[in-house]
């Protein structure tokens, strides 16, 4: 029998080629279980990574699925000993395979939590460790709120900002039925939202944005990268992340520690509840007004886009080969993994005033319901060292009030002058980045 890792593919895609690259270096076979593509060609594309796959007859997965392919594997002469999800609607099922599989990750209970935006919410208001006001959307029923204060919209599970947006006028919650039919019928990422469909509104942090990209490993707290949200689009009923750059820009060295340190306190109190293990991606706000920082999501998986790159950039680590690792790395070699993790911290490096590297990419996102006639981005100068195109030509693009991404580029920039860098890779791709719609 082969020792395998088992990758809990959605709809034939999920980070494959990385992740068989990870499982080949710890010699390791990787073995995939994918819901159906709605393309064939998606899963041909990760079929030459993997050694062998199994694939479902419905759009996405569920528990009895993986039970059954885990079988159906070991018929084939593999012996999964752990299982990986980069695709958050997969994050449950991964946890409760390797629970029984005896490999390391998170306990079930606490990945709930943080996947469930109002619960987490509540907790770490009464941690005190949130000052953000937060109410159940109830249908018919709309909240009383605090007229003095901004409101924020968004679904109690979701991801790539699917109907989150500052709420102007009440009345404006009448949209979220309609909201909510595009969410079951969104083809690709209904998974995401494990059938739960229901809202919350909570007090809107003003402030800049950030992701910390994070490791724990029991239950410490290594930060490894932390990325800047430096450009943000708001749409009437989603956000636009169009682009990221690390370090942050916007505020000094020892604001971004003090995030930082706000982030492993909040990470610590979960921690009791089994949040002990895996990668992170952790969305924080500086709330200006209130001169403090405040979780807006704590992400149990890595981040989305091109977060992988960027941080392996940075710190010389991918977040998808130390998580493949951790998955069944031997007690005795945890000390050497925290040591790695430690050494590896852009975080860290800014603590003691170390150099660090830089990067920037951004994203360029389409028009709900159209149809792409062509897309291009060919700059003359400075291309990007990576680039993905998402859609070709004939994508009709999904009538969903999500980010929808058409593509991803990455630069490597320079760390002493990234203020002038982002603005002018912002230009150089806004020039040169090209789509036409039938």
């Amino acid at each position: 029998m082969k020792k395998a890792i088992l990758l809990l593919m959605h709809q034939g895609k999920s980070y494959t080629e990385e992740v068989a690259a990870a499982t080949t270096g710890l010699g390791l076979t990787l073995v995939a279980l994918s819901s159906r593509p709605e393309l064939p060609e998606a899963l041909e594309a990760s079929r030459r990574h993997l050694a062998d796959c199994v694939v479902t007859e419905e759009p996405e997965l569920h528990s009895g699925d993986v039970e059954k392919a885990v079988r159906e594997l070991a018929d084939r002469g593999y012996r999964v000993e752990a299982a990986l999800a980069t695709f958050e609607g997969y994050r449950l099922l991964m946890a409760e395979l390797n629970d029984r599989l005896g490999a390391r990750d998170c306990a079930e209970p606490a990945l709930r939590l943080c996947l469930d935006k109002y619960a987490l919410r509540r907790h770490l208001f009464a941690e005190k460790l949130s000052d953000v006001r937060v109410h159940r959307i109830t249908p018919g029923s709309p909240p009383e709120l605090d007229a003095s204060a901004r409101w924020f919209v968004k679904p109690v599970r979701g991801a790539s900002s699917f109907a989150t947006f500052v709420l102007d006028d009440v009345e404006d919650l009448a949209d979220l039925p309609a909201i909510q039919e595009q969410m079951r019928a969104d083809r690709r990422m209904k998974a995401i939202f494990m059938d739960r469909y229901d809202f919350l509104v909570e007090e809107y942090v003003e402030g800049p944005e950030f992701s910390f990209e994070t490791f724990l490993l029991d239950g410490r707290v290594h930060h490894l990268c932390v990325h800047e949200k430096a450009r943000v689009e708001r749409l009437e009923r989603t956000v636009l992340e169009g682009m990221s750059v690390s370090p942050p820009v916007s505020l000094g060295r020892d604001l971004v520690l003090e995030g930082s340190d706000h982030v492993t306190r909040c990470l610590a109190a979960l921690a009791g509840h089994g949040l002990t293990d895996g990668a992170f991606h952790v969305e924080v706000k500086y709330w200006e007004s209130r001169k403090r920082w405040e979780i807006i999501e704590i992400n149990p998986r890595m981040g989305g886009s091109l977060i992988n790159a960027s941080v392996q950039t940075v710190t010389g680590h991918s977040l998808l080969d130390l998580w493949t690792e951790s998955l069944l790395l031997p007690d005795d070699a945890r000390d050497a993994f925290h040591d790695r993790l430690a050494h590896a911290s852009q975080l860290e490096a800014l603590r003691t005033g170390a150099p660090t590297r830089a990067t920037v990419f951004l994203s360029k996102y389409g028009e709900k319901g159209r149809t792409v006639d062509a897309i291009r981005f060919e700059p003359p100068t400075r291309p990007p060292r990576i680039l993905r195109v998402h859609v070709a030509e004939g994508t009709e693009l999904e009538a969903s009030d999500r980010g929808i991404c058409l593509m991803d580029a990455l630069w490597d920039a320079d760390s002493d002058r990234l203020d002038a860098e982002t603005d002018f890779l912002d230009r150089h791709a806004t020039d040169h980045f090209h789509v036409r719609y039938r």
